[in-house]
């Protein structure tokens, strides 16, 4: 997700060597186990420039939204095959994770404004609510209750003192463009360790992803899960996997995670357990921030879309992009396009 603060907090701390995004039920229509997640088998496709590439989002009918710095985007496809990101506002703040109910879109703000629109009308893409307490809101996804859970990554150096967790929004039943309220969920902890593989307290909790009853994040080089009990309250933080990495932000696919790795340029599949199953070479991506598995009618069931920072801090050179991670020889319709 938003790396404005995560290389300065990076050099401070350099073990740590080395963000909903969600669309509510999983309807990806591949098997996970066929996906081509390795640069032996696949290849990186550039699509369109987009500066500060950051979040992706796809509804089930396979509209495309991703979010890049200060503005928002729906990506479209012309009849010529060539891709074009359409900005939905002039807002200009730090736009960072997505997530839908029904047909409503939500983008959070990394200071904290949460903001919506209608599918049927995103160029109205505007400020519903105010979350209170966040220093970077980041990460988000819709939770099976319902609700909206949204992940503060208190990298900023100015939020002091640090409050890591995960905070939910409450959603008027009757209305999805209305926040009723808000809570915390997870308490993560300013000494937390889990970054380093250490513990189980989130120190610096970045992407949210949900499969059935059970959150899956990322913090520094840890994937953890919370599961929401059956009183809506958060089960124990359940560290699965650690690696040398900074794993910026996940997503499901079938029954395993793609999982970026932001310094190290490549994107892995995991296991719900931690394993991983397969991954790229390093270097594949510049600096790449999301991952999700695409959707047709604009993609291939099985190709993966990923955001890559390119430059990091610098958002005027065209190197900022969203790419697709497509299997190698598998067609040619996107002929004219970078491939690499």
């Amino acid at each position: 997700m938003t790396r404005t603060y995560a290389i300065a907090a990076s050099l401070l701390t350099a073990t740590l060597t080395a963000c909903g995004a969600d669309r509510g039920p999983d309807n990806n229509i591949v098997d996970a186990q066929d996906l081509c997640v390795n640069s032996a088998c696949g290849e990186v496709i550039e699509l369109v420039n987009i500066p500060d590439a950051e979040n992706i989002h796809f509804t089930p009918e396979g509209r495309l939204f991703v979010t890049g710095g200060s503005n928002a985007y729906e990506v479209i496809q012309h009849s010529d095959d060539s891709f074009e990101a359409v900005p939905l506002t002039e807002a200009g703040c730090n736009f960072t994770g997505m997530a839908q109910k029904q047909q409503t879109l939500y983008v959070v703000c990394g200071d904290g404004q949460l903001f919506a629109a209608p599918l049927d009308d995103v160029a109205s893409l505007a400020p519903i609510f105010q979350m209170q307490g966040m220093c970077i809101a980041n990460g988000a996804a819709l939770g099976p209750d319902g609700e909206l859970y949204v992940v503060d990554e208190p990298l900023n150096p100015v939020c002091l003192p640090p409050e890591p967790k995960i905070v939910r929004l409450r959603i008027d039943p009757a209305d999805n463009m209305t926040i009723l309220g808000q809570e915390t969920w997870v308490d993560g902890a300013v000494l937390g360790l889990l970054p380093f593989g250490v513990g189980n307290q989130p120190r610096f909790p970045n992407g949210l992803a949900v499969s059935g009853q059970r959150f899956f994040s990322t913090d520094g080089g840890s994937i953890f899960y919370v599961d929401l009990l059956d009183d809506g309250s958060a089960g124990p933080v359940t560290p699965i996997a650690f690696n040398v990495a900074i794993h910026d932000d996940l997503s499901i696919a079938g029954d395993t995670l793609l999982v970026t790795d932001f310094l190290g340029g490549r994107i892995l599949q995991m296991s719900f357990d931690g394993e991983i199953l397969q991954n790229t070479n390093l270097l594949t991506f510049d600096f790449p921030s999301a991952v999700q598995l695409a959707r047709p009618p604009m993609f291939r069931a099985d190709d993966i879309l990923v955001t890559e920072k390119g430059v990091l801090l610098e958002q005027n050179l065209p190197i900022d992009v969203l790419s697709v991670f497509r299997r190698s020889g598998s067609g040619s319709e996107m002929d004219g396009l970078t491939q690499r």
